[in-house]
Order: C-alpha cells, then structure tokens, then sequence
C-alpha cells in the first residue's frame, strides 16, 4: 500500500511540474508594461537648497533611455556651458547632469525640464514633462505664470515653442531676443497649445515665444517665428497669457546673382518685391537691352540681356523700396538659351482659371491670328492674350463651359522671345470637368467687426483653395469648389491693401488678425449650402 501511495503521489508532482512550466512557456508573455519609469531617488533630492555639487544623478524603477535630450532637456535658467547629460547611448536605470559649480550664479533657482525625453528601454513608455528643480541659495522660488500660444495666420501651430521672459532691468533692450539668453524658459507641450514658466521670482518682465529652430534660445528672423506680449509682464500674477507667434517679413536684400547660360542670370533675394528693379551700370554696348520676370515659387528673379557683353565682371544695382544693393558677377562662356514653351500646371478648378503657357526665355510678342482655340466640336472659341510680365506667362481668357475639350494650336511663329527666336508648331488641351462635379456655399459671417476682409477656404494643410475679397457684406459666395472638407478662415485686412500682413517685434506691431472656423465644412458635389457662421 506504502508504495503504491509513494508512485501516486509521484504521479501528481510530475503533473504539476509539467502543468508549472506549460504556463511558464505561454506565447503571449504576460500583460504588455504601459507604466512610464517612475523616480525613485535623486542625489541631491529635488527642489534641494544650497546646491553645491558638480553632478545629480536621478534614479529610476528600471531602465530608461533618453530620447533627442539636446532639444527636449531645457535649463531655466540656461546654463552655460550646457550641462553634459547622460546617458547618451546605453540604457540606464539612472539620468546623470554634470553641472560645473562655477557656471551656476548665486542664489538661483534652476529648472531642468525634461520634456519627453524620458523614455522606458523595453517598451518605451514616455515620464511627460519630469522637472528637477534646485537652488544655489536658501529658498526656491515658486511662483507661476501660465498662458497658451497660437499661431498668428496658420491654423496649426509649429512644434517646439518656446515661451521665455526676460527682466525688465536696466539692462533690457528689445534687442535681447537676438542674442541674450532669457531668464526663464519654457515649451509650449506636445499636441497642446498650453505652457507653463514655473519657479520664478518675483518682477517685472517681458515675455517672448519663439519657434526656436536652432535650438539656442535666441530669436534668429530668418527662421524663427515670434510672438510678444505688449505689457508688462508682473509677476506675481494670475492672468492667463495668449501670445500669436508670427514670421517677420525680413528686410529686402538682393544677393549677388548666379549665371545660368550666357545672357541669363539668376537674382536671389529676401524679403518683399515691390516697385523693383535690376540696372547693368557697367559699360554696355549699343542698342543694349535687358528683361526679367520672377519666378513662380522661389524667391528668384531670372534677368536676360542683348547683345552679349564680353567683361571679366559685370556690375548689377538692384533696387527695392527704397533700397539700393550693388552685385557683382563673373560671367562664364556657357551656352545660349534655346526657347521652350510649356503650359503653366494648375491643380485649381479650369472652370475659374486662365489657361497659361510660359517660356524659359522672356516672350516679347505674339501674333494672335497664328493662334487657334476650338472646343471639342471643333467650333472656334473666341479668346484674348496678354503678357504677364511679372511671371512671364501667356494668358488666354475666354469663357468656359462645363464638361468641354479645348485645343489650342499654335503655328509657327505665333510667339516670338527676347532674342526673336520663334516657337515650331504648338499643341495643348485644357479639359474643364462638369460643373455638376463642384459644390457651392452662401456663407454668412456673423460677428464680423469691420471690413474690409478676406474669407478663404483652406485645407487640412493650410492650402488656400478659394478666396474672396469683401469690403461690406458679411455674407461671401464660393462657388465651383472641389469636393473636400475645408476650413474657414478670416483675415481683417486693417490697412485695406489687399493681403495679410504680419507683425514686427522691434516696432511692437502684431499681425493682422486672423479667424478660423475650428469645424471643417464638407463639400460634395453637386451641393448648393447655405450656412451662417462665428469665427473666433
């Protein structure tokens, strides 16, 4: 009985045995860690007084890695030389800041916010916006100012904001932006508009926040969006602060040009074109000529000149509101221009606009009786052209019809260029869709405070695909609108000039304001809407 017991009794182990690494092998490995790292301890201890060491060291429940710590780790003040942090490669159940005592000021707070760099090693579960704060005098500094910030004309705002103060010392100017480093900084969060500067003394301060793409804490107008607020910033405070970061318009400047085939240069420049020009002010030979026109998507003039001058260098003056720059050039002995017409590629409705072609050299006439239009039943279309000087295109204007099959035929000799070369025979097609393809809206706007304005639909991407121009309705028609989902926005055009104008910092001037329906409206085709609306 004793042995057969013992063999039973065997039997049951080795089935639980079995049973015990069964489970221990299953497939699905146990719930999936979605805990971000926890801190466990910090030497010193955080918000510690009297900071007098040359590293911390942050503890963590596990392993953790650092995610891009040169853009997410900010000190606030800023340090400098910044801290070394570690660690940089490996994982590591510790975060490590060497901070030299002799780069930390007397009787300071400081902030080390950590933004989302905190990163578990398995699974990568993100610490949010962990700060380790410690002062070099007796007391931390705990007060806060809060607000949010928006883009001035973009619906969606860029990423990696930054919200700084400066004090309003003796020393302030409005230069600082340029090339002092704040007292305080802060980031707008993730996905959020919202931002918070926490552990400040007690002030008068100026607030400023930046698109910082260079990551170095200074406003850089070539890159760099900004925002301001116009008082004073004093705190201690409760207000909640919303800043409308804007790109400046820069200073025109013209740069010294690039030489593209033997008569034909490239100007490059910055800033707004107006009343502009480019004068050759070297010797020339007579009868002298030049021609230029803009390029259609960069910030390039193309310049063209006859008869063909042989000079070591070439002297430009490019003039711009008011602005003179002298440019020089060394010309190359490359070859001529050869025309080339092609047609101007649209993706807007053909019903609503002109059908263009363009040349790579400047055109300087046409014969319009070279030229024929005809629908697809070969019936002539009556059209006119013109020269658009300013970007070099023919235009051809004539009414069209839904669901039509245009040819265009230039013969020979049609268009002649700049240096009176002339086009071989020509062939296009501008095909139209149906209009029953498009949908329509009677939109009414009923806060709108003043005129005049401009109502624009834009998409998801901030593309413009329709706009009006309105001096004293509130109610705007689109019509012929591609089907989509569409945004809504407004912009007060306050000095009447026909666009929207942004702000300037050293003038204390902020960007035309500008509104958005925060709902997209849908069009389908085929759909007349009629639909009444508040921005904000």
């Amino acid at each position: 009985m004793k042995i057969h017991f013992f063999k039973f009794l065997s039997v049951i182990i080795l089935v639980i045995l079995i049973s015990s690494c069964a489970q221990r092998g299953r497939p699905d490995g146990g719930p999936v860690d979605e805990d971000p790292p926890k801190v466990v301890s910090s030497n010193p201890e955080n918000y510690s007084t009297n900071y007098k060491k040359k590293e911390v060291i942050i503890n963590f429940n596990e392993y953790v890695k650092l995610d891009n710590p040169r853009q997410q780790i900010i000190f606030s003040p800023p340090i400098e030389p910044r801290p070394n942090i570690y660690p940089l490669g490996p994982a590591s159940r510790y975060v490590r800041l060497d901070i030299p005592r002799d780069s930390l000021e007397d009787n300071i707070t400081y902030t080390v916010n950590f933004g989302t760099s905190i990163n578990d090693n398995n699974e990568g579960n993100t610490l949010p916006y962990f700060k380790y704060v410690f002062s070099t005098g007796d007391y931390i500094d705990s007060l806060q100012v809060e607000g949010n910030v928006f883009d001035a004309y973009s619906r969606v705002s860029d990423e990696n904001i930054s919200v700084m103060l400066y004090p309003l010392d003796s020393t302030y100017s409005d230069s600082v932006v340029y090339d002092k480093i704040p007292q305080y900084i802060s980031f707008v969060r993730d996905s959020t508009s919202l931002f918070s500067l926490d552990n400040l003394k007690p002030g008068n301060y100026k607030m400023v926040a930046i698109s910082d793409k260079n990551n170095n804490y200074k406003f850089d107008p070539a890159q760099d969006k900004i925002g301001f607020v116009e008082d004073t910033v004093k705190i201690p405070t409760n207000q909640l602060y919303d800043i409308l970061v804007f790109k400046e318009e820069l200073e025109f400047e013209g740069f010294r040009p690039k030489q593209i085939s033997k008569q034909h240069f490239e100007f490059g420049f910055q800033g707004r074109l107006e009343d502009y020009k480019i004068d050759l002010i070297s010797e020339t030979e007579e009868p002298f000529e030049a021609k230029y026109f803009k390029d259609e998507k960069a910030d390039t003039i193309h310049y063209w000149y006859k008869p063909y001058l042989e000079r070591d260098s070439l002297l430009f003056a490019f003039s711009n509101e008011g602005r003179t720059d002298t440019l020089e050039i060394r010309p190359k002995q490359i070859e001529e221009d050869s025309l080339k017409i092609s047609e101007v590629k649209s993706d807007k409705n053909k019903l609503l606009t002109d059908f263009k072609l363009k040349a790579n050299t400047p055109f300087s006439r046409f014969e319009k009786d070279s030229i024929r239009m005809m629908n697809k039943d070969s019936i002539p279309v009556e059209f006119d052209l013109m020269i658009d000087t300013l970007y070099n295109h023919l235009v051809f204007k004539f009414e069209k019809e839904g669901s039509q099959s245009y040819k265009i035929d230039l013969l020979p000799g049609a268009v002649t260029d700049f240096f009176d070369t002339q086009n071989d025979s020509l062939n296009y097609t501008y095909n139209t869709k149906s209009i029953e393809d498009f949908g329509n809206l009677e939109l009414t706007i009923s806060n709108v405070d003043e005129f005049p304005i401009i109502v624009e639909l834009v998409d998801e991407k901030g593309k413009v695909e329709s706009t009006v121009y309105e001096t004293k309705n509130k109610t705007v028609n689109f019509r012929l609108i591609k089907p989509g989902s569409y945004y809504i926005r407004l912009i007060y055009d306050l000095n009447a000039n026909g666009r929207w104008d942004t702000g300037d910092f050293l003038e204390g001037l902020k960007a035309e304001p500008v509104l958005y329906d925060p709902i997209p409206i849908e069009f389908r085709p085929y759909r007349d809407e009629v639909l009444t609306i508040s921005l904000y």
